[in-house]
């Protein structure tokens, strides 16, 4: 749903994203939220100071929204004059408000099946069979986002991101033919894994306790650990160098990496998942932007704004 500038809206449903009570210049309370209806995130006043507003209005809750888009310095903004908290939504409103990938679930199972079946390893190839079966990854891993707000911040984010990073090693191999195939395919396909539990589900998003306290690297390094130690004769110089590509995917030690990447695989794997992070960010930014002009709002991340196309 897109929403024009003085448009009337009446009881329609979003997520909302983040709310903050303040004041302004004139000492009078009012909130300030950013809401969202799929991709688009609508930056939003409630003027007044309701506690109950703040009370029942939280982040990663749905509410029904009524009230008027404004232009506010080239972007849409809404002003809400009334809120309503959805308690237990149904899946189908929930489907309608947050915000989903541009790839189907059954489309991305098949995905992953098929890049597995390119393995030759076959340690390294049980490995992956036992690790897309585990209850919790068949559970979470095609439903969840890979980040709470830059990339593939999406329902279903998390398996199309890593599907990009798989696809992007495949091409890395195509042309430098000394990384192992093998290897560096499956540190793509499992790098993120631990993001299963670094986040909650939609439509909240936010980093759990657990994702806060470890981070999906540690997450997923002990996931993959304990999923080879399952597996008969694994050797141990493989396994290794799996979680070495795990461990440093990040690239620097300042970007959260425990070690930087010191294989080929290792490196390869790094700057695939680079180059797919920030390739879908600057897309969701322009998904995402409800400005009027051609280019984005300022993005605090890139310190750039970004022209749409």
């Amino acid at each position: 749903m897109q929403l024009n500038i003085n448009q009337k809206f009446e009881n329609i449903a979003v997520a909302v994203r983040q709310i903050t009570k303040k004041v302004d210049q004139n000492n009078k309370g009012y909130y300030h939220l950013q809401v969202s209806i799929g991709l688009k995130s609508y930056d939003s006043k409630i003027w007044n100071d309701d506690e109950k507003i703040g009370e029942e209005i939280v982040p990663g809750c749905l509410a029904y929204i009524s009230g008027i888009a404004k232009n506010f310095k080239g972007s849409i903004q809404l002003h809400i004059s009334n809120i309503q908290r959805i308690f237990n939504p149904s899946q189908e409103l929930l489907n309608s408000v947050i915000p989903t990938g541009f790839v189907n679930e059954s489309d991305m199972i098949k995905e992953i099946e098929k890049l597995i079946s390119t393995i030759k390893n076959p340690y390294i190839k049980t490995l992956l069979e036992n690790v897309f079966n585990l209850p919790d990854v068949k559970k979470h891993f095609y439903k969840k986002a890979a980040g709470a707000e830059i990339h593939h911040a999406y329902q279903g984010g998390l398996a199309h991101h890593t599907i990009e990073v798989a696809k992007i090693v495949q091409n890395y191999c195509n042309i430098f033919t000394y990384i192992k195939y093998d290897v560096a395919l499956a540190a793509a396909l499992l790098h993120d894994i631990g993001k299963i539990y670094e986040l909650s589900p939609f439509p909240e998003n936010k980093y759990t306790t657990k994702g806060r306290l470890l981070g999906h690297i540690t997450l997923g390094a002990d996931l993959v650990s304990r999923a080879i130690s399952e597996i008969k004769d694994f050797p141990n110089e493989l396994k290794y160098e799996l979680i070495h590509c795990i461990l440093s995917h990040h690239g620097m030690l300042e970007m959260g990496s425990p070690v930087v990447p010191m294989t080929i695989e290792a490196i390869a794997v790094h700057n695939a998942d680079k180059a797919s992070a920030e390739i879908n960010a600057f897309h969701l930014a322009i998904e995402r932007d409800t400005g009027l002009d051609s280019w984005t709002e300022y993005n605090p991340t890139y310190k750039r704004s970004i022209k749409k196309t």
